[in-house]
């Protein structure tokens, strides 16, 4: 079971809900990475403590990271880390909620 990631629009209605798999999550915060560097993105590495809000600068800035993130990401799991992206990136999301197991 992965993250739950909630989608709110700016007014803070409930857009949907999407899912940061437990396999992406590995990817993400494998030992080997530098992912301690990015501030806003190592909010996300406990994979049982979780439980984020980002919004308005934070949320960009969580973007930001994980734009400038993506060399690190193996090939076969690129495609699914660039599609979370565009999820939380979307122009009519204000809030994302992001809650582990």
């Amino acid at each position: 079971m992965g993250f739950d990631v909630v989608l709110y629009s700016r007014e803070g209605r409930k857009l949907g809900i999407i899912e940061l798999t437990e396999h992406l999550h590995n990817e993400i915060f494998d030992s080997r990475k530098m992912w301690r560097s990015y501030s806003e993105l190592r909010r996300l590495s406990d994979y049982y403590l979780t439980d984020e809000i980002f919004s308005g600068e934070r949320l960009s800035n969580l973007i930001s990271d994980l734009n400038h993130y993506n060399l690190f990401i193996s090939v076969n799991k690129l495609n699914k880390y660039e599609e979370f992206i565009k999820q939380i990136s979307r122009s009519d999301i204000g809030k994302v909620h992001i809650a582990g197991d």
